[in-house]
């Protein structure tokens, strides 16, 4: 965590130097990834290196109200929740860190980062411990385990049609809710945790949620679940969960003030 006043994070606080950092924020649509004048090189594996996803995957997966679920349940409407903020590492494939020394991740980012977002005014401001995280669709909780920072939340999500068949969300940094268990059934928009409160971790990383996604093997078994499991193709292909939660995001160039700060 960044020293210095501990409101500086609080989801009502701007984060600073605003003015420093605004030439580098690029607005993206939903369906397009980078600006023209952004270098697929920032964001894109070489094929040896990518993970054992598919991008046809994330266009067959029904959208998700999922960011509009996150805003009602934690009251951000309040000030107005006009679009996700990542800086350079947090997007699905990035081989790249975005918290300590920003070096290479030891794998492709499975996932997606969500912390910072922009309110109506401008401001940027990050979702804190005391974020309640919905689930994105009717499902059933297939494991809870420790992670690096908290604790995962692994929801299987039965078929919405005959063309998409089952799929897997995966919600980790958390603090699972007391009731939550393995094997209970959850409604679509039920909170099923907290954001882990990473202040007095020994990892210099601000709390966040990682959101990840994917299609599971006919044969998948969810006994033992491990993290590392969701890097195994022949069990689970994984899911660019961006053009799912389908909300506007603004992607920051690596480098940016904002990004330096966290």
């Amino acid at each position: 965590m960044p020293g210095g006043n501990p409101h500086f994070w609080h989801p009502s606080y701007p984060i600073g130097g605003l003015g420093k950092f605004l030439y580098s924020l690029r607005y993206v649509n939903m369906g397009k990834r980078f600006s023209s004048e952004t270098r697929a090189s920032e964001f894109v594996m070489d094929s040896k290196n990518s993970l054992n996803s598919d991008p046809i995957q994330s266009m067959s997966l029904k959208k998700s109200r999922f960011t509009e679920m996150l805003i009602e349940e934690n009251a951000l409407d309040q000030s107005g929740f006009e679009s996700w903020i990542f800086c350079h590492g947090m997007l699905f494939n990035s081989p790249d860190k975005w918290w300590s020394d920003r070096g290479l991740r030891d794998f492709p980012h499975e996932g997606i980062d969500l912390c910072l977002y922009k309110d109506r005014s401008g401001k940027i401001c990050r979702l804190d411990e005391k974020t309640r995280i919905p689930a994105m669709h009717d499902g059933v909780i297939k494991a809870i385990f420790k992670d690096y920072l908290g604790q995962a939340i692994l929801i299987e999500h039965g078929e919405f049609d005959s063309d998409t068949g089952r799929f897997i969300s995966f919600y980790a940094h958390t603090n699972p809710h007391a009731n939550i268990e393995a094997g209970m059934i959850v409604k679509e928009g039920d909170s099923i945790a907290t954001l882990a409160d990473t202040s007095h971790l020994k990892a210099n990383i601000i709390s966040h949620l990682h959101f990840s996604l994917g299609r599971p093997a006919k044969s998948f078994s969810y006994d033992r679940f491990v993290w590392n499991i969701i890097r195994e193709p022949q069990k689970i292909i994984l899911v660019d969960p961006l053009p799912v939660i389908d909300w506007p995001y603004q992607a920051l160039e690596a480098g940016a003030s904002l990004c330096r700060e966290l």
